[in-house]
Formats: C-alpha cells, structure tokens, sequence
C-alpha cells in the first residue's frame, strides 16, 4: 500500500530521483548501486577522521544536489554514507554517539533544517540497525558569529573558528564528531576541543560523507587546500 501511495504522489507531484531524474522521489537503484561508500582516512592534526568518499565525480554531485538543492530524497543514501564512514572509524566498539557539529543560523534559515545534526540521527538509526548502538546527541552551540569559509584557506580558517563552540552537555559513552564535508579538519577540530573543555569525553575521531583533498575540486566554495589521504 506504501509503494501505491508513493507511485500515485511521484506521478501527481514529478517527484523524481535527485540524481538522475528518474521517476521517484529517492534515489533510484541504479544511483545508489554505482555511489558505494569508499571510506577514506585522514588526519586532521592529531585526530583521525574517516570520510565516505572524496568529493568527486558523482559523490560530489549528489553532496552539491543535497546541501544546496536542498534534495531531501538523498537523506536516507547519505545516512548510509555517514554510518559506514563511523563503522571504518571505530571498529569494533559496541555503541557510539555521534555528536554533529553544530551550523549557523544562517544556513538552518536557509536550508529550513539542520543538515548535519538530521544526518546524525539517521545514521546513528542505521548504525542500530546492524549492531551497533547508536545515538545523536546536538550538545555543540556557535558562541560567536564567524565569516562565511567558503573563500578561506587553512590557516585562515583555523583562525576563524577558533573559540567559536561551546559543549552544553557532555556525551557519554565512546563519542565521533560528525560533518557533511571536511576540507582542513579546522571544524572537527574545534568541536573536539569544545567537547574536552567540558570534561572527560572518548573522542574516537571524525567521520564525514566527503573529504576535500589537496588540489581536487571545490565543494559548494570550500577552499582547494584540503587533507590528504593516507
């Protein structure tokens, strides 16, 4: 009865795949089928993050198609994305929290939602789904405005969120920061370290659904000068 109700809704609204167009209001099969998480690890200073993939080729149109077409219908391959970069992080750990690093105001007015803090939780359901406990918490606020980072480069970007976030609560139990893009490793970073300010916390690393590497292309303006993979 579900598939009748969401092939009726498809024809009467020209819901379509966020990929390819085909008809339907997810991503097609054949879409997910050719975009299968690669996790890849990098080292963001003393803290290793895994991403689902480097943003190229398709991986990057769909992250591009999600983050400003606001293609919704993504949301369910890109938590799968999220939670297979987590599992290539913490092995064989038995739960995890994943804490979203948190966005602007701006970007929640934009966007209409919080893309990464809704990624979390979806991932976190999946990382559920097959063994392994997981939770989202949103325990990370901005504490001062800081300049769009789209046109800085690492070291300015490091500048820039410096001091900017603030944990309200302390996460419990084995913790993985989580994003939708890391290009210097400059977010994560400052998420790690606005956890530690708050008290003892298991920071087991990063995970995101792209890295940005050295000298690849620009995802939605972020700066060129990325990590490398190991």
């Amino acid at each position: 009865m579900d598939r009748w109700w969401q092939a009726a809704a498809d024809l009467v609204l020209g819901a379509c795949c966020p990929l390819c167009e085909a008809p339907g209001g997810r991503v097609c099969r054949r879409c997910a089928a050719s975009l299968p998480p690669e996790p890849v690890h990098v080292a963001a200073g003393d803290l290793e993050v895994v991403a689902a993939g480097v943003h190229a080729g398709s991986r990057r149109d769909a992250v591009l198609a999600w983050k400003l077409r606001a293609a919704s219908g993504l949301d369910p391959l890109l938590a799968h994305h999220l939670a297979a970069a987590v599992l290539a992080l913490v092995g064989d750990a038995e739960a995890v929290t994943l804490v979203p690093v948190p966005s602007t105001r701006r970007s929640r007015r934009e966007r209409g939602r919080d893309l990464v803090a809704d990624l979390a939780v979806a991932a976190a359901r999946d990382l559920t789904g097959i063994g392994l406990h997981g939770s989202a918490r949103r325990c990370l606020r901005l504490v001062r405005q800081t300049a769009d980072q789209h046109a800085l480069g690492r070291e300015e970007r490091a500048l820039n969120l410096a001091r900017s976030m603030r944990a309200t609560a302390l996460p419990t139990g084995p913790v993985v920061v989580v994003d939708d893009i890391v290009t210097t490793g400059s977010t994560v970073r400052e998420a790690v370290r606005a956890l530690a300010s708050r008290g003892d916390v298991e920071v087991l690393g990063a995970a995101a659904l792209v890295v940005a590497e050295q000298g690849g292309p620009a995802v939605a303006g972020h700066p060129v000068d990325g990590l490398r993979s190991r």
